[in-house]
Order: structure tokens, then C-alpha cells, then sequence
């Protein structure tokens, strides 16, 4: 049977697509993390060392548990895109886009013409996705963007409307740097994430960020956020082998 885009389905419903970020290049976890249920995996190839062959690999392996495969790409560039599709992602996440010229720019490299640029050659796809992958996915595709600026966030309502926007996503991150903070977070990025909200209501698109933990993801949730990462499978490892240490060292007496 064809596959579909679950987690595009969901934002379309107006609920909730929850996922984690990926930063470590391997098949096994991929194909691991995607057992467990989550609505979607990202790879952040942006901050992390993929290459094609490896995207690719985890791409299938994820889409092999019925989970649906993304990517964070590393620029707004047209090639990337392409190749990130053709390598089988349901779908990217564009980083750094702060005007809706971007945004179409953006959307254009995800769809085939006449709605865009997308070349249509070969890809891992038509064995994975079903012969018929390639006519379906103009619909079928994410596009993501990424407001991750301040000047994003004055310009977000204009960013959303843009036609083939299918959500965004909150880089919490970026956003403070953006705005001097150094990576803290006040009374005022608490109220430009949701100025961002506000936008994807009044245009119709739904608004996402990154959660550091499951009890934010909620709170997100009943917010009214609903494209949301639940940390990384780094951070997951960390936390998990950091309390098993403590546990262990704390109970050791020969140290």
C-alpha cells in the first residue's frame, strides 16, 4: 500500500505531531526511535555530521516503522532540498527563513512544477513510498519553516501566509540569541513565541518549537503548539546515563 504523510495529516486536523530530533548519524537508533511511536523523526543534518548515503538509510528505516521521516536541512538552498527529498524525507524543516520571499522560495524547491522547481528525476522514494509517490507528493510533502529570528517574528504572519507553508517551527535558541538574551529566555521571548502562535492562528498554519522536556511538550500542546520535538535522542542518552551513574557512584564505597 502507498504510504502517506501521517504527520501532515495531523497538523491538517489541527492536532497535535509530536517527534524527536535526531543528532546522531545511525541507522540502528533510527530505526529503534521509530518503534516507539512518535508521530515523526528529524534528522538535524543543520548542527550534525550526515551525509546522503546515511540520510537515506534512516530515512527508510524510520518510514519502515510507519513513522514519518524529516530533515532539518542546512541552508534555504533549492539542491539541498532536492537531494533531502530524493534521499526519501516526507518532508524538510528550513532553517533561518525571516520573510515570506523566503518562505515561497522555500516551498517552490519542495514542489514539483508547475507549483514549483522541484526536478523530477529518480529517487529511493518509488521503492519505499509506492509507484505513485511522485504524483502525490506535492500533497503528501512537509514544508516547514523555521522562525527562529526576531525579525521572523515581527514578519510571522506575513511568513505563514505564504501558500505551501504547511507549519512552522520555533527555534527557541536562535530567537534569543537574536534578541540579546545568549540563549536565556524572559518575560519577552516568552511573549514572542507567542506573538508566533497568534500568527499561525490568524493565517490558519500550524505553529510548532522545540520542548527540553515531555512536561513542556504538554504544556505546548495546551497552548495551542502543535508541530513539537520532545528534546533529541542526545539528550535522551545523557539523561538516562547520567541518573544511572549518579545512582551507581552514590552507592559505591570504594570511592
Amino acid at each position: 500500500m502507498p504510504r502517506e504523510n501521517t504527520a501532515k495529516q495531523l497538523l491538517r486536523a489541527g492536532k497535535p505531531a509530536v517527534g524527536i530530533w535526531m543528532n546522531i548519524p545511525s541507522v540502528t537508533s533510527a530505526e529503534a526511535l521509530a518503534t516507539i511511536g512518535w508521530d515523526w523523526l528529524t534528522l538535524d543534518v543543520e548542527h550534525a555530521p550526515y551525509n546522503l548515503e546515511t540520510q537515506q538509510a534512516m530515512f527508510l528505516a524510520i518510514a519502515s516503522q510507519n513513522c514519518v521521516p524529516l530533515a532539518r536541512i542546512a541552508a534555504n538552498d533549492a539542491t539541498m532540498i532536492k537531494q533531502t527529498l530524493d534521499a526519501g524525507a516526507m518532508g524538510v524543516v528550513v532553517p533561518m527563513v525571516c520573510s515570506a520571499e523566503e518562505a515561497a522560495r522555500a516551498v517552490e524547491a519542495c514542489k514539483y512544477p508547475p507549483e514549483g522547481i522541484r526536478s523530477a528525476g529518480g529517487g529511493r522514494w518509488r521503492y519505499a513510498y509506492g509507484a505513485d509517490w511522485q504524483a502525490r507528493a506535492n500533497d503528501e510533502t512537509l514544508c516547514i519553516v523555521m522562525i527562529e529570528h526576531k525579525t521572523a517574528v515581527d514578519r510571522a504572519e506575513e511568513i505563514l501566509a505564504v501558500p505551501g507553508v504547511d507549519a512552522c517551527f520555533i527555534g527557541p535558541n536562535d530567537l534569543s540569541w537574536s534578541m540579546g538574551l545568549h540563549g536565556k529566555r524572559d518575560d519577552a521571548h516568552a511573549a514572542a513565541l507567542m506573538r508566533v502562535r497568534d500568527a499561525g492562528r490568524a493565517t490558519g498554519t500550524p505553529v510548532g518549537l522545540h520542548c527540553g522536556s515531555p512536561d513542556e511538550v504538554v504544556q505546548r500542546i495546551e497552548q495551542g503548539f502543535q508541530f513539537l520535538a520532545c528534546q533529541n535522542e542526545m539528550g535522551f542518552m545523557m539523561s538516562g546515563v547520567t541518573a544511572a551513574h549518579k545512582t551507581i557512584w552514590s552507592a559505591r564505597k570504594d570511592v
